[in-house]
């Protein structure tokens, strides 16, 4: 997974290219943060009424996307002594359309290698025991079912 675009190379300039990264990378996040409903007022093409409409709840998923943005947002940006090494070691939570947590979550591509991957309940996003953590498809499924998760959501609304 590689959400700095473009490909990891061996050719790269670390300044050049550690600032545009960081460019296109705060681009992809802002949209991705529109289209999960934050931010933007012509979201739906609706800008007074979202104003009389409390917020909707933000799910756990979402609620560690935003952390996360807000200190990327706050980082300064690289200078002469390399690319955003920092950047890389942030944990970016993969969310759903619906803000739950993707079975599979992966670190950044790093110099033309895959992150590392492994596979988290999408309601909690805590790891699934037992399932492998490699460079590559873990097959979370085979590791979560969707019978398994919904007790873990009626348990948990239980309590």
């Amino acid at each position: 997974m590689n959400l700095l675009g473009g490909g990891g190379g061996a050719g790269r300039k670390p300044l050049k290219s550690g600032m545009k990264e960081l460019a296109v990378f705060r681009e992809k996040v802002t949209e991705q943060h529109r289209q999960m409903g934050k931010g933007g007022k012509h979201h739906l093409g609706l800008e007074e009424p979202k104003k009389l409409r409390p917020p909707p709840a933000r799910t756990p998923c979402q609620q560690e996307l935003d952390q996360v943005l807000e200190r990327i947002s706050t980082m300064r940006l690289p200078d002469e002594r390399g690319p955003l090494e920092h950047l890389y070691s942030l944990h970016i939570p993969n969310c759903d359309k619906h803000g739950l947590y993707n079975l599979k979550q992966c670190k950044m591509s790093l110099n033309g290698q895959r992150g590392e991957c492994w596979c988290v309940n999408p309601n909690t996003g805590k790891l699934i025991q037992g399932a492998p953590t490699i460079r590559g498809d873990p097959e979370c499924h085979l590791f979560y079912n969707e019978q398994q998760g919904a007790r873990g959501v009626h348990t948990q609304r239980m309590q």
